[in-house]
């Protein structure tokens, strides 16, 4: 029968072409998009030249506008420090798509000469100075800055003019100071917070410093002291810093740039063994921050690891927040340090921390990475920001041109394959209303074939009724049978009674057998000393003799139904012609009741009837 398995094949082919035609459709989808995307790709490319050139003109005129902000400033600050120099110069151009700016003073005839290259050390000193002032207000770190010897190379009667220069800057632009010098600047300002190094390298030396925690609020960034312990000369010495300018003096090869290198240490990493005292296992440089905290680090040779920062609470608990326990071991400096104290290299560049040998700023580095450093945050940095966003997406751009135009192609080779997907569908649209029609016509052939199967059976039973029709034809008349089934029902009794009888017959002779043993018995009965079990068994044997009689009773009376029956069978056999009336098989009357005497020889009508 067509049914189930053709409906479940169709369904399999409906649901194979519906998963094409939706993989059809998303391709589709698919390169009408990426078609879009490549127009667009194609179109932003057309116009890359123009667009590079707009965003490097704007980033030029916004340096520009910086520039002549920060050569106004430099010259001011020169020529407050060093009067009738010639006023600084900063010159922009491109080199290598990239803005470039070199530092340079102007001669009177309008010729630029390099500051670093064509000019002496003190007029570095006061630029570079100027330069570090500008670039940690310019990035987006924290406003401190530590300068170890950059009065070096000024005059003396210049030096007082220096300060008050770096003063007035700091006070002006919010930045925490910390110069090192080997003048007495306290001649110089009285506004400064002056700390001294005493005594010596041999007998050790420690530093003179007022408590400054007064000056402080507790939220106010900054730092509030720089504590030593087994650090090079000092056993422990705590320098307090003030929010202003700070100084710390002193004779020279006394210590004072310990604390910068201490500095240079818990910020930038620069940590060697020799920041250990001699004799001492650790070295341990404490910084006091906003919220009565100290940032540590700690300094163990031949230990893993080497380096330890940790921050602490006034009790001197370590610091955890949102699951972060803030100590960190390595030779690097941890994250969090720059993310909390905003004290970090910029553009790889010490901006807060000058390194005495290395004094100068900026002025030694490539035109770009001035351009770049002086750029950072705001205005410059944001369409810096935009020109390298506009190149990487130029970059997106071309490659996606380039690999879509590739995956066009495959997806117009797959889509040509399924163009007979339409033609499919109708095809076994038809199918379908094929399998209909079969299962159909199926269903009506299957009840054909049911009918045919019912007639065959009813053919069958007819064929039965009409043998058995037949069989009733030959039987005799309704009277006659009624007779004949009187006669089998009397002989079936006449079986049961002589079954009975000779039941009897049995019990008979095994009486007879007991009275013949009874008589065989002594007349006389021995005397006995317990004659209970004697007047039992006479008892018993009474019972015997009165069932004996009873037993020859039944017998006569037996026999006198044997006797009638046997004239019955007699009777019986006459009429039925000496054929037995239940297999219609030769009889004589002494051996009707025994069936296995006279075997069916042919069947009988009633027979025939019964079947």
């Amino acid at each position: 029968m067509i049914g189930p398995d053709i409906d479940h094949d169709v369904a399999r082919a409906q649901a194979s072409l519906a998963r094409l035609e939706g993989r059809r459709d998303a391709l589709r989808s698919r390169r009408q998009e990426l078609t879009r995307e490549i127009e667009l790709a194609k179109g932003r490319l057309a116009v890359k030249d123009e667009v590079e050139a707009f965003i490097e003109a704007v980033h030029g005129s916004a340096s520009r506008r910086s520039l002549s902000a920060f050569e106004t400033l430099l010259t001011a600050l020169v020529q407050e420090v060093l009067p009738g120099e010639k006023p600084a110069a900063l010159d922009l151009s491109t080199e290598r798509g990239l803005a470039s700016l070199d530092i340079c003073v102007r001669r009177a005839d309008g010729t630029l000469e390099d500051v670093l290259e064509d000019n002496g050390g003190a007029l570095t000193n006061v630029i570079g100075m100027a330069l570090r002032l500008i670039a940690v207000v310019k990035a987006d770190v924290a406003r401190f800055l530590a300068l170890d010897e950059a009065d070096c190379w000024i005059a003396p009667d210049r030096v007082s003019s220096f300060y008050k220069v770096l003063e007035d800057g700091a006070a002006r632009l919010g930045v925490q100071c910390l110069a090192v010098s080997h003048h007495d600047l306290s001649q110089f300002s009285g506004s400064f917070h002056i700390a001294r190094i005493v005594g010596d390298p041999v007998s050790g030396v420690d530093v003179q410093s007022t408590d400054t925690s007064a000056a402080w609020s507790e939220s106010q960034p900054g730092l509030r002291f720089i504590r030593l312990v087994n650090v090079q000369a000092y056993e422990d010495a705590t320098l307090h810093l003030s929010p202003g300018v700070n100084a710390l003096i002193g004779p020279n090869n006394r210590g004072k740039s310990t604390f910068i290198r201490a500095l240079r240490a818990v910020f930038y990493g620069e940590a060697r063994d020799s920041l250990v005292r001699a004799g001492a296992k650790a070295a341990t440089v404490e910084i006091g921050v906003a919220g009565r905290r100290t940032l540590r680090f700690t300094r163990q040779p031949r230990r893993s690891p080497i380096n330890v920062w940790s921050l602490h609470e006034a009790d001197g608990s370590v610091v955890e927040e949102q699951g972060m326990r803030y100590e960190t071991g390595g030779r690097n400096v941890a994250d969090w340090v720059a993310d909390l104290i905003r004290i970090r290299k910029v553009e790889d560049l010490d901006v807060h921390i000058a390194h005495q040998k290395f004094p100068v700023f900026l002025l030694g580095e490539t035109p770009s990475r001035r351009s770049a450093v002086l750029s950072i945050g705001q205005e410059a940095g944001y369409i810096r920001d935009m020109l390298v966003i506009h190149r990487e997406r130029c970059r997106r751009d071309n490659d996606l041109v380039r690999n879509g135009e590739r995956e066009l192609i495959a997806l117009g080779e797959t889509l040509d394959g399924m163009n007979d997907l339409d033609a499919l569908k109708d095809k076994l649209s038809a199918i379908r209303s094929q399998a209909g029609e079969l299962k159909e016509v199926s269903g009506r052939l299957h009840g054909l074939r049911q009918r045919a199967t019912q007639l065959t059976e009813l053919h069958r039973r007819l064929e039965k009724a009409r043998a058995r029709t037949d069989v009733t034809a030959t039987l005799p008349e309704a009277e006659r049978l009624m007779d004949i089934t009187r006669r089998v029902e009397r002989s079936r009794e006449h079986r049961r009674i002589a079954e009975r009888v000779i039941g009897l017959g049995r019990d008979l002779a095994r009486s007879r057998a007991r009275v013949a043993a009874l008589r065989s018995l002594p007349e006389a009965v021995p005397s006995l000393e317990n004659t209970a079990s004697a007047q039992n068994m006479l008892r018993h044997m009474a019972d015997l003799r009165n069932g004996a009689r009873i037993a020859q009773s039944r017998i006569a009376q037996v026999d006198e139904g044997l006797a009638s029956l046997q004239a019955e069978m007699a009777e019986l056999m006459e009429e039925t012609g000496g054929l037995c009336p239940t297999c219609g098989s030769p009889v004589k009357p002494e051996n009707l009741l025994d069936h296995h005497a006279h075997a069916t020889h042919s069947t009988t009508p009633s027979e025939r009837l019964t079947a």
